[in-house]
């Protein structure tokens, strides 16, 4: 199982890196919304965006929605929400789902009122046997909402992202990412993810939890898609810029696209798996243990799968070998452990398998 601890030791990524960005430009704009328009934004103009569930255990349960509803009954002031809006002005949800989504159940008549400690006469009601004077409370209730706005950039968001959910399990960026560009790129992770082959080639290691394998296969996509000359984009080490570049290059893309991209990756892990069984993307047993797969060697080796000519596998065992040494000299170098998304290494260890590739043609 690749864990957190497997992640940092095997690829020096810390969960969340801490970057310096002394002239980044933040706008956060305050806004004060009611309920009955927040309502409205989801379910009619669809200006709001509820993000899809995060894959975190403390989602809200009907004791704490009965609570918030009386809460908004009486007046208390409940805590502020945070948008994030893209250039065409469509706000995505980062902190306030469970208020909002338990507010607009509640008025939808999903749920009805019990165990209610300050308000017991409303105690069995929902939402339409409220009395006028409470159900139009209900609906004016206003609720502050930050607008994060562009052109602040994606790794302040993350930060801002982090921050606000500190308190509550915290999100990890794969998750940020699949809040914010929810859409066909999360619909193809998803995807990607239950492909047999995929289990197949990593032999179930890289777990679901945290979206550690969407993760993965994402990062995967962005680089074949980079060094295969699909993208416009100046890779500096600038990796979470990267990453939601290509979420969005991926919400744009045609069928055609993301079917291709569906293929080449099955193909690719089909591949994986034929010629090197679960082990394709470990490094060699070190001190008789079995390593973990490296994140690093996944990508740039289902990359090489990806670009390899069919022809190629006619000969399967001399291929094998020269994979093998490919391995050894990449776990002999340093590009692997340390910076991992630096430019340098990026570069390196794509370049090295391009040239295997080619080796194999002349």
């Amino acid at each position: 199982m690749m864990t957190e601890a497997h992640l940092e030791a095997e690829t020096g990524l810390q969960p969340h890196s801490e970057e310096v960005y002394p002239d980044a430009v933040i706008k956060v704009s305050r806004d004060q919304y009611s309920a009955f328009e927040i309502k409205r934004m989801v379910e009619e103009t669809q200006e709001l965006i509820l993000a899809p569930p995060f894959q975190r255990e403390n989602v809200w349960k009907y004791p704490q929605k009965r609570e918030l509803i009386e809460s908004l009954l009486m007046g208390i002031p409940i805590p502020v929400i945070y948008v994030f809006e893209d250039e065409n002005g469509i706000k995505q949800m980062v902190d306030g789902r469970q208020r909002t989504s338990a507010i607009i159940d509640f008025m939808n008549g999903k749920f009805a009122l019990e165990k209610l400690g300050m308000l017991p006469d409303f105690n069995g009601f929902r939402f339409k046997d409220l009395p006028p004077l409470y159900r139009s409370k209900l609906e004016r209730y206003q609720l502050l909402v930050y607008v994060i706005e562009p052109p602040t950039p994606e790794r302040v968001k993350y930060d801002i992202f982090d921050r606000v959910n500190r308190g509550g399990t915290q999100l990890n960026n794969q998750e940020m990412r699949n809040a914010l560009y929810s859409g066909k790129a999360t619909s193809l992770l998803k995807k990607l993810r239950h492909l047999q082959s995929f289990k197949q080639a990593t032999g179930g290691s890289i777990q679901p939890k945290r979206m550690r394998d969407q993760y993965v296969i994402l990062r995967f996509l962005a680089f074949y898609l980079l060094r295969t000359g699909r993208l416009d984009f100046s890779y500096k080490s600038n990796l979470d810029d990267f990453l939601a570049f290509v979420m969005r290059y991926l919400n744009q893309a045609n069928v055609a696209l993301l079917d291709h991209l569906t293929g080449t990756f099955d193909i690719a892990m089909q591949r994986a798996y034929a010629l090197m069984g679960e082990d394709a993307f470990r490094f060699p047993i070190k001190n008789t243990q079995r390593r973990p797969i490296n994140m690093a060697l996944f990508e740039s080796l289902a990359y090489f799968f990806a670009i390899l000519p069919g022809s190629q596998l006619v000969s399967d065992a001399s291929l094998v070998q020269a994979i093998d040494r490919l391995k050894q000299a990449f776990d002999a170098s340093d590009y692997f452990r340390n910076r991992v998304d630096g430019t340098h290494s990026v570069n390196y260890r794509f370049s090295e398998v391009e040239k295997l590739k080619d080796a194999l043609q002349c």
